[in-house]
């Protein structure tokens, strides 16, 4: 696979285990023989199952601080104890570690690993005739077992565990409430999609929506709502998620009362055609074109699809709502009583109850109470909840028209530069390759002040939080048109990206722009992005070992000072820092706009214009029109160690970083290339899957902002850093050897891999855009290197990889 472009993985859901591949066109029918061998003659040696049981428990042990994944399985744990659906849902050393682990693997293939239950889905540029003979050829082997057990009748979540109020510890330092309904299968009900239909409403952000009324009462930060898993069978469950502030952890029952109120209003108001037309037309646009589509998700997605035996074929590539019923979402709403829910608050403490539980594989404190919905929610207004609330009013992002501007032109693959003035630098480059409706716009607007000090930071921070919030209803309504937006606070430089559906973008991003100029900082909506961004610094002690290495890397690079957690924390930040910010925000710019997709020039140029209009703001020195530079690298052996930020975690990680070339010098970076993908397989071959040093084991190459390109080896497990560190070195040491073990064949392989991998097309306009947008950012523009890199790949041969001399650094 790696020899031709490829990769491949696996992924388990409670039900159902996903197996997939990508590869080269010309290498695709081995590949799909191979890929039916494992099914059709698999080994299932007990030497594999039991090498593989540490790299099992290692990602476990990865897991232990996630949240998330202590709820879930606090919830499985409480279910009906006979039900599929409270096993759990992992794997550790204490469950895997067995004589009889192998023939219970067998045995579990052989038990379902059946034809009548397997979904295949094969996505080629060869013909459907030949597909099929292929399909037919390779995969008519897989054995067809006796029929599954039924699954039981009954919910898991049975009468025992609804009515219960579960309060457990978190590890993130915010109070959260999950609700939980359980629901009938939905599986049959994919045309109308009534689960959808509710979840979009709690979901809504806007005018007379749950969300705002709790926001504005400070009981609530956020919301989302979605159902468990959607190919569940014979059951179901739909979560309402709430980001409590520190008033709703105390006074739950207000928020609980006052989304059964907005479920009361929706269920007299009854179903809108309206509205659901829109979702309709937003899951029509998000499938509006398939080379959108990545083709190894879109695969996986088709065959995830497939495992709902009410779909019917024609629907399989879409397997969206399409059909309005409004008996049908009237009905549903029956679901959400009362009644027929469970809760669950986590908290970081819960000073009021004694969590006397734990739960068995992740330890987890909690404790069971009562669901008690008190009337108080009255409080929250003067007059009856119900009218409170009102249904979404219009979406003004909607698109009309879905026009493409572009055409076909293979010859015209890079960005060009329409204006440059002492404001703004103007990128376009025109759809041409996908001719969809999609496209991307990038806004970064440069300031006067760069960072100098923690204050600086930590302000920037927080105005971050707070426009981020101040736009949730903007954010709600794009969203619901196709687009989405992100938008970056840095002490100098506000970064504003846009994309989805090109045809209100343009009127999104004046939105955005004239919303921020006019920013007045209010008492509570400050509170809650000061709260929200010390959570932020409060959750980055959590991050992975592994992960705070390669942030320990990044700020070697820079000339600016890193600053820690605890010290962003600890950091004052006023109303009137934030304030002043955003008045001086818009004074003095200079601006890099990048217009990408489904967009012509004019449309860039009128874009422009908005945006010099909105910002109205006067040129910025030349001298901060480009990042500041970056720390080269000395040659050097150096080294660079930290703690890590969570003190619960079982696991140390050890990076090494090879400096080796630049990405000035083409030549380097092919080379490289190739020598990375030699190395990478034998690396985890070796370190993972024979040594069981850890989970997550990685070789890759590294490009940075100063040009230079960095090898990187990474493992993160429990064993010794030292060790982990020697184990490493060891394996620098034969790189050279393994050079020249490698035959005629195979570096011809390697070299032909590379070349498809840089042949390929862009998944789409959004992997296009950040492409070219990394080489505007920082002012190194290479767009045309790839022609150039093939072509060096060419005349490429074996002993210029022996002679490539490494200079290297330890971190």
């Amino acid at each position: 696979m790696s020899n031709n472009a490829g990769v491949q993985n696996a992924f388990t859901h409670d039900n159902t285990t996903t197996y997939y591949f990508h590869v080269s066109l010309d290498a695709f029918e081995g590949a799909l023989a191979r890929f039916s061998q494992a099914f059709t003659h698999p080994l299932l040696s007990e030497s594999c199952a039991k090498r593989e049981i540490n790299a099992v428990d290692s990602e476990f042990k990865g897991l232990l601080q996630c949240d998330d994944m202590k709820l879930r399985q606090i919830k499985k744990s409480l279910a009906c104890s006979d039900h599929p659906y409270s096993y759990f849902y992992a794997g550790n050393l204490e469950t895997l570690r067995s004589d009889g682990l192998a023939k219970q693997v067998q045995s579990l293939f052989s038990n379902h690993y059946s034809a009548d239950r397997m979904k295949l889905s094969v996505v080629s540029s060869h013909s459907i005739s030949q597909i099929v003979e292929w399909v037919v050829s390779m995969f008519s082997g897989i054995q067809r077992c006796e029929p599954a057990s039924q699954q039981p009748a009954k919910h898991p979540l049975c009468k025992d565990v609804l009515g219960k109020l579960i309060y457990y510890q978190t590890n993130e330092q915010c109070y959260k409430m999950d609700v939980e309904f359980p629901l009938p299968d939905i599986q049959p009900l994919y045309k109308t999609a009534p689960a959808t239909y509710y979840s979009s409403l709690l979901e809504y952000k806007g005018p007379g929506s749950l969300y705002e009324m709790l926001v504005q009462a400070e009981l609530i930060v956020d919301i989302a709502s979605h159902v468990a898993y959607p190919y569940y069978n014979g059951f179901n469950m739909f979560t309402v998620q709430f980001a409590l502030s520190k008033n709703g952890y105390q006074h739950y029952s207000m928020v609980l009362n006052a989304m059964f109120a907005y479920f009361q209003m929706l269920g007299e108001k009854g179903p809108q055609e309206k509205y659901f037309n829109e979702l309709v037309a937003k899951q029509k646009l998000e499938c509006a074109s398939e080379s959108q589509i990545i083709p190894d998700l879109f695969c996986t997605s088709v065959s995830m699809a497939m495992c709902n035996r009410y779909l019917c074929p024609w629907d399989i590539l879409t397997s969206s709502a399409s059909y309005y019923d409004a008996s049908l979402i009237s009905q549903f709403i029956q679901y959400f009583t009362p009644d027929t829910c469970q809760a669950f608050i986590g908290g970081p403490d819960h000073p009021e109850f004694s969590l006397d539980s734990y739960e068995p594989y992740f330890k987890t404190p909690y404790c069971i109470r009562k669901l008690e919905i008190s009337q108080d929610a009255a409080k929250l207004c003067s007059s009856p909840l119900t009218y409170r609330f009102s249904l979404p009013v219009h979406n003004p992002y909607m698109p009309r028209q879905l026009d493409i501007v572009g055409t076909l032109d293979s010859d015209k693959n890079t960005p060009t530069l329409l204006q440059k003035s002492d404001l703004m630098e103007i990128w376009h480059k025109l759809d041409n390759q996908y001719l969809a409706p999609y496209g991307n716009v990038n806004l970064l607007i440069l300031l006067p002040d760069v960072q100098s000090s923690i204050k600086d930071q930590a302000v920037a921070d927080v105005l971050e939080k707070y426009i981020n919030k101040d736009l949730a209803k903007v954010s709600s309504d794009a969203n619901a048109a196709g687009m989405e937006f992100t938008i970056t606070s840095k002490p100098g430089s506000l970064l504003i990206m846009v994309s989805g559906i090109s045809e209100s973008q343009p009127l999104l991003l004046n939105t955005i722009l004239e919303k921020i100029r006019a920013l007045k900082v209010s008492k509570h909506a400050y509170d809650r992005a000061v709260s929200d961004t010390k959570l932020m610094y409060q959750d980055m002690r959590l991050k992975q070992p592994f992960e705070q290495l390669q942030d320990l890397e990044t700020t070697q690079f820079a000339q600016l000072p890193a600053f820690y957690p605890t010290e962003l924390e600890n950091t004052p930040v006023t109303m009137a820092d934030v304030q002043a910010k955003v008045d001086s925000i818009f004074a003095q710019t200079y601006s890099k706009l990048l217009v990408n997709g489904n967009f012509s020039e004019k449309h860039a140029i009128d874009i422009a214009t908005m945006v010099r209009q909105t910002i109205g703001s006067k040129p910025l020195s030349t001298t901060r029109h480009t990042p500041a530079n970056q720390v080269r690298i000395k040659p050097g052996h150096y080294v660079y160690q930290t703690t890590a930020a969570d003190l619960e975690t079982t696991n140390n990680a050890v990076r090494v970083n090879i400096y080796c070339g630049s990405d000035s010098n083409h030549k380097d970076a092919v080379i490289i290339d190739l020598l990375v993908s030699l190395i990478s397989r034998p690396f985890f071959s070796q370190l993972r899957t024979q040594e069981q040093l850890g989970y997550t084991v990685q070789a890759y190459s590294e490009s940075h902002d100063n040009g230079s390109i960095a090898i990187v080896f990474c493992i993160q497990g429990e064993a010794n850093p030292l060790y982990l560190t020697m184990r490493i070195n060891q394996f620098i040491k034969e790189i050279r050897q393994r050079i020249a073990a490698c035959s005629m064949e195979d570096f011809k392989q390697l070299v032909e891999a590379s070349k498809m991998l840089r042949i390929r097309v862009p998944n789409d306009v959004g992997f296009e855009s950040m492409r070219f947008w990394m080489q505007i950012e920082t002012g190194i523009y290479n767009f045309g290197v790839r022609e150039h890199k093939i072509k060096l790949l060419d005349g490429l041969q074996q002993h210029e990889l022996l002679e490539r001399r490494m200079e290297w650094k330890l971190v």
